[in-house]
This record gives structure tokens, C-alpha cells and sequence, in this order.
């Protein structure tokens, strides 16, 4: 005796089975007894695979522009040869504290306007003068990478 299986569309995110809008294979009895009386999923049919294929595409056109959106803030920050920050500084090259990712984004908002999460910041450890390269984040597999300047805060 074999199960049956159906296939079904996932109204939310369910661990270990899917996504929102996920087209999942499920046994029948899973998806008749406890998927859709809990309004977790809905059977797939003609119709909703229709639409399911125009949400897809109209997700992937998304994906396009936003990808392409990154690539172009990616060239703007590259472009720009370095931003600076100026920093107290004790006796010869090394600062108080430290450089921060929020002080680098608030830089870059600044300096272009275009606003970077901070958490897609990576810094490396910044304590003395000179010229540090910073990689951002800017979407999947699109990252920018600057050069910033710390120079000694004049009194």
C-alpha cells in the first residue's frame, strides 16, 4: 500500500517543510488533517499553480532590481577613492576607542546619502592611524569594498 502524496501551497513558514508560497509534496493525510484545517496550507490546483508561477516570476524581477540597485551603489562607493574619519588620538598613533560600524555607515550616508545597514559592515580591528579597507555588503554576493582614512582629530 502506498501513501498519497499531494502537492500543496504553504500559507506560512513551516520548519523542516517550506516557506510562505512554498509548493510542497506532502502525504494527504498530513495536509487534510493538520495543514489546511489550521490554515497552514491550501491544496494546489490548476489556478493557484498559475499564480504561483506569475508570483514567482514577479519575485525573481524583484530579486533583478534590487540586484542590479546593489551593483550600482556598489561602482558609487568604489568610485570614491576614500572616506575619512578623524580620531582623537594619545601619544603617537594610536586613538582612543575605536572605529565603529555605525560611525562608518553614518560617513557613507554623509558622503552619498545612501543609507547602509551597519550590520553589512565588516571592519577590521581599527586602534592607530592610517588607511583601512572595509568591506560592505550590499545584496547576495554583491559586496563594495572602500578604503577609509583615520587621520589624528586636529586640536
Amino acid at each position: 500500500m502506498s501513501k498519497k502524496i499531494v502537492t500543496v501551497v504553504l500559507k506560512e513558514n513551516i520548519q523542516k517543510l517550506g516557506s510562505n508560497n512554498d509548493l510542497v509534496k506532502v502525504a494527504a493525510g498530513y495536509a487534510r488533517n493538520f495543514l489546511i484545517p489550521n490554515k497552514m496550507a491550501i491544496i494546489a490546483t490548476d489556478g493557484i499553480l498559475s499564480q504561483q508561477t506569475l508570483y514567482e516570476s514577479v519575485r525573481q524581477e524583484k530579486l533583478t532590481i534590487a540586484r542590479e540597485e546593489a551593483q550600482k551603489v556598489r561602482i558609487l562607493l568604489e568610485e570614491i577613492q576614500k572616506f575619512s574619519v578623524s580620531k582623537k588620538t594619545g601619544d603617537g598613533q594610536t586613538i582612543f576607542g575605536s572605529v565603529t560600524e555605525k560611525e562608518i555607515a553614518q560617513i557613507i550616508k554623509n558622503t552619498t546619502n545612501i543609507d547602509v545597514d551597519k550590520q553589512n559592515i565588516f571592519l577590521p580591528d581599527i586602534k592607530t592611524i592610517g588607511i583601512y579597507s572595509i568591506e560592505i555588503k550590499l545584496f547576495n554576493q554583491v559586496n563594495a569594498n572602500i578604503q577609509l582614512q583615520v587621520f589624528p582629530e586636529s586640536n
